[in-house]
């Protein structure tokens, strides 16, 4: 079924982990947001960690692209593990040169890969922490 190593997926978790890391999500609690005002200064998207992450990605062949998107969706829930085949083929229809920006720029990738592997009976456990 999965046609993309463990260990593999578990570099893309690490880096959109420190992506998601470097970036803060107020949520849906608004009353902890500052005030907007003119000199309020906004820092610059963490680029070195979207570049790393989508040069892991871009080092993937097409099938490992496409494995990545489905374990995503699945993650999130979008597919089911039943509907793998179903979600391959979705996957399939996808241009594999904009697979690593359309996951790049997936929120919450690094937890939906999580997930999907262990739906899969995996886990990221101890790759995550540069224990391989």
């Amino acid at each position: 079924m999965l046609q993309i190593a463990v260990e593999k997926v578990c570099d893309v978790i690490v880096n959109s982990l420190a992506l998601n890391a470097t970036v803060e999500v107020g949520g849906d609690d608004f009353s902890q947001l500052p005030e907007i005002s003119d000199d309020l200064e906004f820092a610059p998207p963490p680029q070195d960690k979207y570049l790393e992450l989508r040069r892991v990605i871009d080092k993937f062949n097409e099938e490992e692209r496409q494995n990545l998107v489905v374990l995503a969706w699945i993650g999130r829930g979008t597919f089911s593990l039943d509907e793998w085949e179903e979600a391959m083929e979705e996957a399939k229809n996808l241009s594999a040169n904009h697979i690593p920006e359309y996951l790049v720029n997936m929120a919450q990738l690094g937890d939906y890969l999580e997930i999907g592997l262990s739906e899969l009976g995996f886990s990221s456990e101890g790759f995550e922490t540069g224990n391989r």
